[in-house]
């Protein structure tokens, strides 16, 4: 929602700009100040802006500081945007990167490069989202698509254990209902018909509550707002605890029930004349966190993740090419080679090698995994996995 508010920003404030070029030149006065976010403790006294500012021909964003003498400064770059997430963390990038996204910890006032799971109410699980392309096959001639498939992984906080538990092409979206139940929504393929359903990863036990699309939630009441698959998509609400529906005929009812989330506005707002070009730069100290150690005969090698995916361990291959000194080709490929591979990648240590397609390796965000099994053809006998696990 935000990127197209800012994408909306942006096309006003280019209009604007081409009817100022027609207008009488005057004094440069400095343009409106646009707030994405804002984070601001009044205990630590940490006042950060995440804002964007019209600059001549171009759209300038910045992450602004209140400094302790009550001046402002930027963060260096690329740190130029910030939300703010369930976890109290500011979110510096996008989940998508397996290599780990960045953000703000305001504890530490440092930036952190890490996985970010949202988690459970109790601190036991982690639950992520990510998403990954791939070219699939349509016709025996080759032909294909790339499909997008929606991966949900899970962690377990105590023992370290990463694993894809859903995997789909199509809808479906999980929030921690309470204590570790996750609450589903999504397209039941056994069903084939969207489906909101309770899941507990502790068991692996999943329950069905209705046959129908989630629209909106409020777990304070302990309700949520779905639709039946049906054409006319009446609202209903259900209650989690009783476990019964009503329908809704006043959709004004649904606004005092489902509230809006209040305005990322700030309380405390930049001076006036703030120019964000002319700022100062106040580089916040950057940090890297690792989810696993893996030892390969002896050589440790700290690694974003590692992850199960239907009971198959994967290993992220560019920190262990970097750091053991693997080489990757891309060999060429005849016409013959069925397009469905989508990628084929040589993988070699000293005298031995391993040819990597989709059919025998995971690829996420451009992040290349290798199995155990490769890694043995690869010449490692002795192949050890250790977890960083939170104090």
């Amino acid at each position: 929602m935000k990127r197209v508010l800012r994408q909306s920003l942006r096309m006003a404030i280019s209009a604007s700009m081409i009817l100022a070029l027609a207008a009488p030149l005057t004094a440069h006065a400095a343009e409106e100040i646009y707030y994405y976010d804002s984070y601001i403790n009044k205990t630590s006294g940490i006042q950060l802006y995440s804002v964007g500012q019209v600059d001549g021909n171009q759209f300038v964003d910045a992450v602004v500081a209140r400094q302790q003498d009550g001046s402002y400064a930027k963060w260096q770059e690329p740190f130029q945007y910030f939300r703010k997430n369930d976890s109290g963390s500011l979110q510096l990038t996008g989940n998508d990167d397996p290599e780990q996204s960045y953000v703000y910890d305001p504890q530490s006032q440092s930036i952190l490069r890490k996985t970010i799971y949202a988690l459970s109410p109790d601190g036991k699980w982690g639950y992520l989202e990510r998403s990954r392309y791939l070219l699939m096959p349509t016709s025996p001639l080759g032909s294909g698509y790339i499909g997008k498939f929606n991966d949900h992984y899970l962690k377990n906080m105590k023992t370290g254990a990463v694993s894809v538990y859903y995997s789909s092409q199509r809808y479906y979206r999980a929030l921690w209902l309470n204590q570790h139940t996750l609450l589903e929504s999504g397209y039941n393929e056994t069903a084939r018909q969207n489906v909101i359903s309770t899941y507990n990863p502790s068991t692996g036990e999943r329950q069905e509550l209705l046959k129908g699309t989630m629209y909106n939630w409020n777990f304070n009441k302990g309700i949520i707002y779905y639709v039946k698959n049906e054409p006319q998509r009446l609202p209903w609400v259900y209650d989690l605890k009783s476990g019964t529906s009503r329908l809704i005929t006043d959709y004004s009812e649904l606004e005092t029930l489902f509230p809006a989330s209040p305005s990322s506005r700030p309380e405390a707002v930049l001076p006036q004349d703030t120019v964000l070009k002319d700022l100062p730069v106040v580089e916040i100290p950057v940090a890297l966190t690792y989810e696993y150690s893996v030892n390969l005969d002896g050589q440790s090698v700290d690694v974003s993740t590692v992850f199960s995916n239907m009971g198959q361990d994967w290993i992220p291959v560019k920190p262990l090419a970097a750091a053991l000194g693997w080489s990757i080709e891309v060999p060429e490929r005849s016409s013959a080679v069925d397009r469905s591979a989508g990628y084929s990648y040589e993988i070699s240590s000293g005298s031995k090698s391993v040819n990597l397609t989709p059919a025998n390796s995971f690829n996420s965000g451009s992040r290349l995994y290798i199995s155990q099994a490769q890694l043995k053809q690869l010449g490692y006998s002795s192949i050890a996995f250790t977890p960083y696990l939170q104090k």
